[in-house]
């Protein structure tokens, strides 16, 4: 039975980037808790909606569906994240191919793979060193490495980050203060080409998660500050990663800079144990109204039929 509040989830990765859910199963699991309004936003893959368009895939009837997608950045030499909703599917499935051919994808991986195996051989870790990349997916290096390490105990025992996915990720694999640091922003683009990108689009730009990249608070105003000059429409005001006074801060910073509000739980399936669509760890819900000024104008994608989804926008 659908709740009188609307059940929301705007952030969310599947099969087709570094999450390990089929659209279809993704489907189902928000059916099953009720969603209304969702949004697929893999790392720089578009994915999901093709899944949609032939087939593979299909929602459920009622189901208020937004087009998305997390664009990797560079902010000051490290990863950041920029979150397009509303976006043309053909315009940013043809810019992420023409920028990001399957060879170059596979190749940027392996190396990050290969830098990793140099750094964790010289913290005495334990891992097969043949292990390789196939599908040069966002951060595939990364989850080669994360789920061969997490097979030895030891490991962990040594270097208890490595078993959280999101900590390891933010706090040591992309700090350049953190031995296990590796760059692999050298081909994305600036926050500004970013913004610039999904407003061809036809989309909206928000700063993805601003408190999930162990920044203290002088570094979040820094990045918001710089996302806000690049030109961005929002901010992610809900997401997993948010503790204490995140999200109050986050308001802050929204009415600032006048800024909307967008809301997800960043699920990535069996990597973020614990983590569940809509409502994250347990105490995560994006309400309606932090979400409509900008929601209530959007294109809905809702399949009817056998509508073909990539005609409903151009």
């Amino acid at each position: 039975m659908k709740m009188t509040e609307k059940v929301i989830d705007l952030h969310m990765h599947s099969v087709n980037s570094d999450g390990t859910f089929t659209t279809q199963q993704m489907i189902d699991m928000l059916y099953k808790k009720g969603a209304d309004i969702i949004s697929f936003t893999d790392h720089d893959s578009v994915g999901c909606y093709y899944d949609l368009k032939n087939g593979r895939a299909q929602l459920y009837p009622g189901v208020m569906l937004i087009s998305g997608v997390e664009l990797s950045c560079q902010f000051n030499g490290c990863l950041r994240d920029m979150l397009g909703y509303d976006i043309s599917i053909p315009f940013i499935n043809y810019y992420l191919n023409e920028k990001y051919s399957l060879e170059h994808r596979i190749e940027k991986q392996q190396y990050i793979l290969e830098q990793l195996k140099s750094i964790c051989k010289a913290c005495d870790l334990l891992f097969d060193p043949s292990i390789s990349v196939r599908e040069g997916k966002k951060a595939e290096g990364f989850v080669v490495m994360y789920n061969e390490l997490n097979r030895y105990q030891e490991n962990v025992y040594r270097y208890p980050f490595i078993a959280n996915n999101t900590q390891f990720y933010w706090n040591y694999f992309s700090n350049r203060d953190s031995e296990f640091f590796v760059d692999e922003t050298y081909d994305l683009p600036t926050f500004s080409e970013a913004v610039d990108i999904i407003h061809q689009a036809g989309g909206k730009a928000f700063l993805a998660h601003p408190y999930a990249y162990g920044l203290e608070q002088n570094g979040v105003a820094q990045l918001v500050q710089t996302a806000v000059y690049a030109g961005i429409d929002g901010i992610e005001l809900k997401h997993s990663s948010n503790k204490g006074s995140d999200v109050n801060n986050i308001l802050d910073f929204a009415k600032h800079y006048h800024l909307l509000l967008s809301g997800g739980t960043d699920f990535h399936g069996i990597t973020k144990p614990g983590l569940e669509l809509v409502t994250g760890y347990g105490n995560m819900l994006v309400q309606y109204e932090e979400i409509e000024p900008w929601v209530k104008n959007v294109r809905n994608m809702e399949m009817e039929g056998n509508e073909n989804i990539l005609e409903l926008w151009s």
